[in-house]
C-alpha cells in the first residue's frame, strides 16, 4: 500500500471523528471547522481530490486530517488564488471544511 494510500485511510479513519475547533454548526448533519496544520499529501488525481493536513493540539496529540476538495473550493497561496496542484507537502495551511455524513468536504484552503 502507497505512503498516499495508507494516510488517505488514516485520514478516513480519524478525520471522520477527530475533534477540532468547531467554528459554526449549520444543522445537526453538517459541521464547519476549520484547522491550522502542515500539508501531508495532495492528491490531484483522483476524483475528488485531496488534501491532508496533519493538526498538532494543544496536549501534543497529532491529528490527521483530510478533506475532498471541489471546483467551489476557495483555494490561495498567499494573497493569489491557487490550484489544489500548487501546493506541495511541507506547506502550512489553514483548511475550512464542512464535516457532513459523506465525508469532510474543503470550502477554503489558505496556504500561508
Amino acid at each position: 500500500m502507497s505512503m498516499n494510500a495508507c494516510l488517505l485511510a488514516v485520514v478516513l479513519a480519524c478525520g471522520l471523528t477527530g475533534t477540532t475547533l468547531s467554528v459554526t454548526s449549520s444543522s445537526a448533519e453538517t459541521i464547519q471547522r476549520t484547522v491550522q496544520g502542515a500539508v501531508v499529501a495532495v492528491n490531484v488525481d483522483t476524483d475528488p481530490q485531496i488534501i491532508v493536513v496533519e493538526v498538532a493540539l494543544p496536549n501534543e496529540v497529532e491529528l490527521v486530517v483530510g478533506a475532498s476538495v471541489s471546483t467551489d473550493t476557495t483555494i490561495m497561496k498567499g494573497k493569489q488564488a491557487a490550484r489544489l496542484a500548487d501546493i506541495q507537502v511541507g506547506d502550512k495551511a489553514n483548511i475550512t471544511y464542512l464535516k457532513t455524513p459523506d465525508g469532510l468536504i474543503a470550502q477554503s484552503i489558505h496556504v500561508r
